[in-house]
């Protein structure tokens, strides 16, 4: 007999199920299949945990769950999921929250291993090997050095902690300059200018907002060292792609490490793909062995808070900021 919540889970999830089934014997778990009409047996759901799902099906989710309550997404941020259905569901006090913790090991990780790579030359030596030419570079330390993450949430504290562990010094940057653990010391965000020359390696972890679109310009770029290197996990449109560009093709900063961008996927003719000292990623920072258990984990902590009636975590923090 099952009469707690139904629970609708995208297809990329349903290993899930056999977990679930056992951890809430009294719940009914469904795998949504993507690529069919959604089903009648669908539509008494209370909860659904969505990652990867067709658009349109969603919309009509929204539509014909009537009791429908609560939709967690399996990602970082807030800013991918629209459509007329989803903000009138919204406006009727629909639960939103996002998964909080699932992908910060991951792409804490290929932050350091993107700064380790150009500190250690590894692209200058994969040139020189193309080449057949033994080639020795004299690397630049990471101890010693300085990092400034933009961005002091749940993945900038995992760059952080991670990169003090090498003996880098970690300044973090957020709006107010409220103090965060991992960090040295928090600055805020109206002061960050000042912190740029400073910095051997700055991280774009932040969400996108109003405030912040395309804030790294020509100016920023202008303050940094000539041996920087930059790496952008936050969302492509934190970065100006215009000065990105002439910084890149000028030798204005070192290297350059981007995971996101602002048309995903980068379309082939794109300028980014062929600057030099660059490196580009497919939107797969975020990618690790162990995030279906991290998303397991998340929801099975925020669907025992939905139980009991508890605020859930990975609410927007300011609405007004769309984060």
């Amino acid at each position: 007999m099952t009469d707690g919540p139904h629970v609708l889970i995208t297809p990329n999830l349903a290993e899930l199920l056999p977990q679930l089934h056992e951890r809430y014997p009294d719940c009914r778990f469904t795998a949504v299949a993507d690529d069919e009409p959604a089903r009648e047996e669908y539509f008494d759901a209370e909860v659904i945990l969505r990652s990867a799902m067709n658009e349109d099906l969603f919309d009509v989710l929204l539509d014909k769950c009537q009791k429908l309550r609560w939709v967690q997404i399996t990602a970082a941020g807030f800013d991918w999921v629209g459509g007329d259905a989803w903000h009138r569901r919204l406006d009727e006090g629909l639960i939103y929250t996002r998964s909080p913790n699932s992908y910060n090991v991951p792409i804490a990780e290929y932050v350091i291993g993107a700064v380790l790579l150009h500190a250690r030359a590894f692209p200058e030596y994969r040139a020189a090997q193309e080449r057949h030419e033994w080639v020795r570079v004299v690397a630049q330390d990471v101890i010693g050095s300085t990092m400034v993450v933009f961005g002091t949430g749940a993945i900038g504290r995992e760059v952080a902690w991670r990169a003090r562990a090498l003996g880098v010094e970690v300044i973090g940057v957020n709006r107010a300059g409220t103090p965060a653990e991992g960090f040295e010391r928090v600055e805020a965000y109206a002061d960050h200018l000042a912190l740029l020359p400073q910095a051997d390696s700055v991280v774009l972890a932040m969400p996108l907002t109003s405030e912040n679109r395309y804030f790294f310009d020509a100016e920023r770029f202008a303050a940094m060292k000539e041996t920087a290197v930059l790496v952008n996990v936050g969302r492509g449109a934190l970065i100006a792609e215009d000065a990105l560009v002439e910084a890149m093709q000028s030798g204005r900063i070192g290297a350059a490490v981007l995971d996101v961008f602002e048309e995903e996927p980068l379309p082939a003719e794109n300028r980014l793909w062929d600057l030099p000292r660059t490196t580009i990623t497919p939107h797969t920072s975020f990618r690790g062995s162990g995030n279906v258990q991290r998303l397991y984990a998340d929801f099975c902590a925020n669907f025992d808070r939905y139980r009991a009636g508890e605020q859930l975590l990975g609410l927007k923090r300011q609405p007004d900021l769309g984060y």
